[in-house]
This record gives C-alpha cells, structure tokens and sequence, in this order.
C-alpha cells in the first residue's frame, strides 16, 4: 500500500512539473498566434495610411492650401502611426506569453495581458475616435470651402455615420469577440491550475 501511495505522490508531482495538456495548449497557442497577427496585420495597414496620407499631403495640388487642410492631414496620419506602434506593443506582449510554462504561471501572463488590455481600450479607443473626428472635420471643411450646404451634408453625414458605426458597433464587437477568446483560455487554465491542485 506504501508503494502505491508513493507512485500516486510521484504522478502528482510530475503532474505539477509537467507542460499543458495537448488539448489546452493547441487552444491557446492557436489563439495566441492569431492575436500577434491580427495585431501585426493592423499595425501594417495602419502604418501604410499614414504614408499614403502623407504621401497625398505631399504630392496633391489642393485647390485651398491652407496650414489647417495640411495640419488634419498630419494629425490623421500621426494616429495612424500612434495606433500601430501600439498594436505592435500588444503584439509584443502576447508574444511573451510562454505557453509551456505550468498553468499557474501561464494563467498570469493571460491574466496580466488581459488587465493590460483593458485599461489600453478603456482611455485608448475613446480618445483615437474623437482626434480623428476632429481631424476630418478640420479636413473636410477646408476641401469643401465655398461648397453649397446639400453637399456638406452628404459628406459629413456618411463619414461620421461610419466613425460612429465603426465605433459603437464594429470596434465593440470586436473586443467582446477577442474578450470572449481570452475569457475561454484563462477559464480553461484556471481548470488546470485546480485540477492540478488537487
């Protein structure tokens, strides 16, 4: 009886000392790696508006070349720039993410980015959307000076419509969607991490 309480002991420990079961660790390297491109993939296009910005800062002969057309268009594209530098930074963070280590220590890194995450969205998000608004409406009103008021309308009006769409509806369902994938993996390593308590 001593011997078999000694193995089952032993089978404990290694259970402790061992890596994430194939099941868990495909799920979560699997979300993982699509996290890093998604966010590798944004910051690629978002640092090609900004130099396309740039670019048609540069080569376009506007009809009103004023220091506000040109200053909007710089604010657009040093967003851009802004916004990518901090997709890359998540990227980044999610890349350290060790998904070998035990549970415990696996649970904190998903946890950690998580909480970081969250306050980067919470001041991030809001302040991006009203800079660009601001942005374009500085753009907007100066390519469309001497314009009649039907034609404003039917600028603004589709262009804020989608900021706003993008916003409330596209930008808010993507978070939930990506909150969700990161809810599930910390939900199943917390099961680990108990099982292995146990």
């Amino acid at each position: 009886m001593q011997d078999f309480n000694d193995l089952q002991h032993l089978w404990k420990q290694d259970s402790k000392q061992n890596i994430l079961s194939p099941k868990h660790l495909n799920k979560a390297k699997n979300f993982r790696q699509e996290l890093i491109r998604k966010e590798i993939a944004g910051a690629v296009l978002l640092l090609a508006t900004g130099l396309i910005i740039l670019t048609l800062a540069y080569f376009l002969d506007f009809r009103h070349k004023t220091l506000a057309l040109y200053t909007s268009m710089f604010i657009v594209s040093f967003l851009c720039f802004i916004q990518a530098y901090l997709m890359l930074t998540t990227a980044r963070k999610v890349k350290k993410i060790n998904e070998v280590a035990l549970p415990t220590k696996h649970l904190q890194q998903w946890q950690q980015f998580d909480s970081f995450r969250k306050k980067r969205i919470h001041w991030n998000m809001p302040i991006y959307h009203l800079l660009l608004g601001i942005a374009i409406s500085i753009y907007l009103r100066e390519i469309l000076a001497g314009a009649s008021f039907h034609y404003y309308l039917l600028t603004y009006l589709p262009t804020y419509s989608w900021i706003l769409f993008s916003y409330f509806y596209l930008g808010k369902r993507q978070l939930a969607k990506i909150d969700r994938s990161i809810n599930e993996v910390i939900f199943e390593l917390q099961e680990l991490e108990r099982q292995f308590g146990n």
